[in-house]
């Protein structure tokens, strides 16, 4: 009789143990601040199974560019980023889960020839954009032959045959590359060859050549007005669009908050970088990151500052081309190797 109990006792536990690992542990907390559409796939056509109300406190189980799997109410479903406040999410373990935001990139990546960035793994899938000859791109991870990063609001993959040069991330400071970046991240620009929006490239050029000057030291803050403003002629910035009070117009320095948002999203990656100041552009964000990934400069109040709590310095190395704004952190190393 002992045995018969002691082996339906074993397979009770083996089943509960089974339904634990189904269950996905949450990775965030977050409250949607208006009702929230709950759909079964994320996609925008599909059509909802029913919604969450104003207020309700969600567990974030998976983050995706433009979408949130959440569990809320014993239901589980996908709601849209914008449905929650993105200030507010609180991380559940912060010692196995990156600020919310983040997208830990795994590779940089270099273009051989032409790579065409598509919406879905696939070769018959919708191109999204076409790089060039020694572009250079942060890629979240490789999968079936496949490089996968984020574009904008969604995610983009590139046949990895069109990579002619792969580099590993040095994340935990410990990896194979100990000379690789300890993170990076691509942000996506328009390429139009209008006047306003040459000068916003060559800005973001501009910007990327002041970083080759700048060291961030152990207990040192990067102050991206202070290091790489003013925004004016006489420091090498041109005129494109500027968003001031909501609205665009014409300024000097058009572009900057392209590369402080990118980098922004280098350093959430970072737990040795601290961010001390950071102002997103307004509930909407920018369409060229995800939503709450954003980082606002050019005023007293929009400014983007960080510092370094790593025991070395570090440096920041950024590219332009192609539509493609990659920027990467790297530790400084002295001439013994530290």
């Amino acid at each position: 009789m002992r045995k018969i109990m002691l082996v339906v006792l074993l397979l009770m536990a083996l089943t509960v143990s089974a339904t634990a690992q189904e269950i996905p542990q949450a990775l965030y907390n977050a409250r949607t601040t208006i009702e929230a559409p709950l759909y079964e796939v994320p996609d925008k056509q599909a059509a909802p199974f029913g919604s969450l109300r104003n207020g309700v406190t969600v567990e974030v189980l998976e983050v995706l560019p433009d979408w949130l799997l959440v569990r809320a109410n014993d239901r589980q479903g996908y709601i849209r980023r914008k449905n929650v406040n993105h200030n507010e999410v609180s991380i559940v373990d912060r010692n196995a889960t990156p600020h919310y935001a983040a997208v830990p990139c795994a590779y940089l990546g270099w273009v051989s020839g032409t790579a065409h960035v598509m919406d879905s793994p696939s070769a018959d899938g919708k191109e999204l954009i076409a790089l060039h000859d020694g572009a250079r791109v942060a890629l979240i991870g490789i999968e079936n032959g496949w490089a996968k990063l984020v574009f904008k609001r969604q995610y983009g993959y590139i046949d990895t045959r069109q990579l002619g040069e792969l580099e590993m991330i040095n994340a935990t400071l410990a990896g194979p590359n100990p000379e690789g970046p300890i993170a990076a991240y691509t942000s996506f620009y328009l390429t139009t060859q209008s006047e306003i929006n040459i000068g916003r490239i060559k800005n973001l050029q501009v910007s990327c050549d002041k970083f080759e000057s700048l060291e961030i030291a152990p207990g040192g803050t990067f102050d991206f007005n202070r290091d790489l403003g003013p925004y004016r002629p006489s420091n090498g910035y041109f005129p494109a669009i500027v968003l001031v009070g909501g609205k665009s117009v014409v300024g000097y320095g058009g572009g900057t908050c392209q590369v402080s948002s990118t980098l922004y999203n280098v350093v959430l990656q970072m737990p040795g970088l601290e961010v001390v100041h950071r102002r997103a552009h307004g509930p909407g964000g920018i369409s060229y990151l995800p939503l709450g990934a954003d980082a606002a400069v050019g005023t007293k109040t929009q400014n983007f500052i960080f510092r370094n709590n790593y025991p070395f310095p570090v440096r920041i190395d950024g590219t332009v081309q192609d539509g493609a704004l990659t920027l990467a952190v790297y530790q400084v190393r002295t001439r013994s190797g530290i």
